[in-house]
């Protein structure tokens, strides 16, 4: 086989590759689920007194983001011990149950993907938001591409995953902050230009009356993936809403660990957590669901 040859094999085999691995990680969820019946025992003192408590959720059935669930923990716990907030951070999904949700403030996914609740635990997560708790959202915590529960993805996050470029996954673009008057994204100037691997969605989750932080600039960057055009035109990419008395917050950022050490990322969630706990800035309009 000649040079040329093998370099066009090699680059074959290379794109065959990164499309099989793109596949598996758009399934969401390849993995059976791992069913949690046993809850973890929360730290003494947590949830009590004026210190908020954030639980922070890691746990994947779907794709792992391996660098950026522990930059993102490091990162909250930093946010919180600066702040004078209490953290517990766990992947065992039986801590969603009505008496140990009552001591948390916020529910943190931290890149959490794929179906991870029984019904039971999916029931008291609902009535813990809805009874007025705080969620935040990051990144893959609302990526999963399996419609496995329209609660959680349509009206707590907002919006489906639907895919993310490829070939390059990560790119630099431009966002437009269209809220300063968030907490979240108060420190930001007009624009915003920065590397990450850019989600889009099924639905714009604007038309739901979600309250957009920052939309993406779709001419800064390329939203392909492989063999299709994953555009959305208007692309919110930061948004908060009310979800019946609760607060709800997503961001589609933060898919690699060196993310978390941006100042201005860390400040962006700070700001998540904050609002989500009712401690600064409005809840703003709710939105329905299933």
């Amino acid at each position: 086989m000649s040079g040329p040859a093998r370099r066009r094999s090699r680059a074959g085999r290379a794109f065959a590759a990164a499309a099989a691995a793109l596949l598996l990680e758009g399934c969401g969820s390849s993995k059976p689920p791992v069913v949690d019946t046993v809850p973890p025992e929360l730290p003494a003192g947590f949830g009590s007194g004026d210190r908020p408590a954030i639980l922070v959720f890691s746990k994947t059935t779907g794709y792992r983001h391996e660098d950026g669930i522990p930059a993102c923990e490091a990162a909250v716990r930093a946010i919180a011990e600066r702040r004078g907030w209490s953290v517990f951070a766990t992947e065992n999904a039986a801590v969603f149950n009505d008496a140990q949700l009552a001591r948390v403030d916020v529910i943190l996914g931290n890149n959490s993907t794929g179906d991870n609740w029984t019904e039971e635990q999916k029931a008291a997560f609902r009535r813990f938001i809805e009874g007025g708790g705080g969620f935040v959202g990051l990144h893959g915590a609302g990526g999963t591409e399996e419609h496995f529960w329209d609660w959680y993805q349509g009206t707590l996050i907002g919006a489906h995953f639907l895919a993310h470029p490829a070939l390059p996954d990560y790119q630099v673009a431009t966002l437009h902050v269209e809220r300063r008057d968030h907490p979240a994204t108060r420190h930001l100037e007009a624009t915003w230009t920065r590397e990450d691997e850019w989600y889009s969605f099924e639905e714009n989750p604007r038309e739901r009356g979600v309250n957009v932080l920052l939309s993406l600039d779709e001419k800064t960057y390329q939203p392909k993936q492989l063999w299709r055009d994953i555009s959305m035109g208007d692309h919110p990419i930061v948004w908060s809403h009310c979800v019946g008395r609760g607060r709800s917050f997503f961001s589609a950022l933060g898919h690699k660990g060196s993310y978390y050490a941006e100042p201005a990322h860390a400040s962006l969630i700070e700001g998540a957590i904050a609002w989500a706990a009712g401690l600064e800035g409005s809840c703003g309009h709710p939105i329905s669901g299933p």
